[in-house]
């Protein structure tokens, strides 16, 4: 809504009375800024920037707010959070035990129409009493007599019913999934838990339905969900998980102009985001469209989450170990000895741990059948090992990699000093998640020796350009939450965690604004504010170097106030 003293369209706005921050590499901050038919026309001094704007500019003062460039998502999930984020969340205080989670699924399932999938979300096991899954048969009991199908708070495990997996074709009789587990019961029978690729068959099913059935009510919360981006200061924003079907929902919210927050959106494959996405690739290329829809990096998944794929030395097994248990009498809970047992370790040499989707051969050979397609490749690899191998293949891809635009490491979260090196010199940035450091499933894990979790400093060191993101809905997407977690590196304990890879406010900032925009490819229209640009910025009250009071203020989006108001 617009205020009185509000930046308007069609007339010349000049904000002035606070400070801006550019965000252009050796400039000072300024005075005041001014725009007009959604681009900036003059930053600078306040005298040089109204005699830019002419004598019928409307002139804004913002009452001591700092004026920044919009924050930049370069990792969300928007099109699966819609079709899936108004589905039935199994959280605390609803769900606090297996059966209230069997409670909750039969209430809900009386509510739909015979034959229906019920889907369901955001479970984890570890806020459960039982702290394990619940099994094949207690779904069943909950749920006889339709599929049934929820999805981990990870997105990268599921569970099913009986009726679901007959639908998908899962008996004791399928092979397990090259990158994926079907975990089983006696006499190799499925009890239900479903791991990465062992969940694509089921997701698929549910998926498809979902958009067929439910198309409406996913273009409104899409909506939503853009509404919401604003009023976090969001400008631009990337979905790293946009099968077929979820692309055809977006080019009919763009239609109806919905999208208010530009975005870019990474194929994936019809088979599950997990799955080799082969089959999008004879279609969009990375770079088609234009705001508010642009087709992004094709997305690649290397290993799990959370069980990443780790190669360890004994020394640092050892360490971890130590360390669990040392936190384990501290806080009085076996949370972090479970956390350190649920990896799953394959004992050698070296200790590997986690889910490797790819072997090495199969990971060159995809990633060069995306770049040779005119993609640029977005891959997820958390652990070490996943990481080495994204990079051997970016590697063999030669000079082909880039032509297409930045290639990404998504995550990133266990990148030693060597593997930053390498990251850096075949020009890869790594897509990083600060703000996952209060996550709870990481208040209970260990350091290990060597490797520190998103060792943001190190990476910066190296010459790996570093771009901010959320991983929504894994954790929140408030910006000021991610840029304050960078600076302090405190976790949900308040706890700070590998002091030594902090970053500054500024560099924090540029993961968020400049450099997320050079690394998508947009910097000609935004992450900096400079004449020629959008008028895409965020207006904050109290930005400090704690930024413990900091709030957003007001979003303005292409020179139009989508969120709040600039005046105080």
């Amino acid at each position: 809504m617009m205020d009185e003293g509000a930046p308007g369209e069609g007339i010349t706005t000049v904000l002035t009375g606070g400070r801006v921050c550019t965000l252009v590499r050796g400039a000072a901050d300024a005075e005041a800024l001014a725009f007009a038919a959604g681009k900036i026309v003059a930053v600078g001094d306040r005298d040089e920037v109204l005699r830019a704007a002419g004598p019928s500019a409307r002139v804004v003062d913002i009452g001591g707010a700092s004026v920044l460039p919009g924050f930049i998502d370069a990792h969300h999930h928007v099109a699966v959070s819609a079709l899936y984020g108004g589905r039935l969340p199994l959280v605390p205080p609803r769900v606090i035990d297996i059966a209230s989670l069997q409670s909750v699924l039969a209430a809900a399932a009386a509510e739909l129409a015979p034959g229906r999938f019920l889907v369901a979300t955001a479970w984890d096991e570890t806020l459960l009493r039982e702290r394990r899954a619940p099994t094949r048969a207690e779904l069943d009991d909950a749920v006889p007599d339709r599929p049934l199908f929820l999805l981990h708070h990870t997105c990268h495990r599921g569970l099913a019913n009986s009726r679901a997996l007959e639908l998908a074709g899962i008996d004791a009789r399928t092979p397990e999934p090259p990158g994926g587990i079907i975990s089983r019961g006696r006499g190799g029978v499925p009890d239900g838990l479903l791991i990465e690729q062992g969940m694509s068959r089921v997701e698929s099913l549910a998926r498809a339905e979902l958009a067929k059935i439910d198309e409406l009510d996913v273009l409104e919360r899409i909506a939503a969900h853009h509404r919401a981006l604003a009023r976090a200061g969001i400008t631009r924003v990337v979905d790293t998980a946009v099968p077929p079907e979820l692309l055809a929902i977006y080019r009919e919210s763009a239609r109806r102009g919905d999208l208010i927050v530009p975005t870019h959106a990474c194929p994936v494959s019809m088979r599950g985001w997990l799955e080799p996405p082969l089959d999008v690739l004879d279609g969009p290329h990375t770079g088609e469209g234009d705001d508010p829809l642009t087709i992004g990096p094709v997305k690649l998944v290397f290993d799990g989450a959370p069980g990443c794929s780790m190669c360890l030395s004994w020394g640092q097994v050892l360490g971890g170990s130590f360390r669990s248990l040392g936190l384990a009498l501290r806080h009085g809970t076996w949370d972090p000895v479970r956390t350190a047992l649920s990896v799953e370790p394959r004992v050698g040499r070296r200790v590997r741990t986690g889910i490797a989707i790819y072997r090495q051969q199969e990971a060159s050979s995809v990633v060069s059948a995306a770049v040779e397609r005119g993609f640029a490749v977005a891959t997820h690899a958390i652990g070490n090992a996943a990481i080495e191998v994204a990079l051997a293949a970016y590697e063999a891809a030669g000079s082909s990699l880039g032509r297409a635009g930045v290639p990404r490491i998504e995550h990133g979260a266990f990148t030693d000093r060597a593997l930053a090196v390498r990251m850096a010199a075949v020009g890869a940035a790594a897509v990083v998640q600060p703000a996952m450091l209060e996550m709870h499933m990481y208040e209970n894990a260990a350091r290990i020796p060597g490797l520190p979790f998103f060792p943001l400093r190190w990476l910066a060191e190296a010459g790996v350009r570093l771009v901010g993101s959320s991983d929504y809905p894994v954790h929140t997407f408030d910006p000021l939450v991610a840029l304050r977690t960078a600076v302090t590196r405190k976790n949900a304990r308040g706890v700070v965690v590998d002091e030594e890879q902090r970053l500054t406010l500024d560099e924090a900032l540029a993961m968020y604004t400049r450099d997320a925009a050079e690394v998508i490819g947009c910097d000609a229209r935004c992450g900096t504010l400079e004449r020629g640009k959008r008028a895409d910025l965020v207006l904050v009250d109290d930005w400090s170097e704690t930024l413990e009071r900091a709030r957003i203020r007001a979003t303005i989006i292409a020179g139009r106030l989508v969120h709040g108001r600039a005046t105080p």
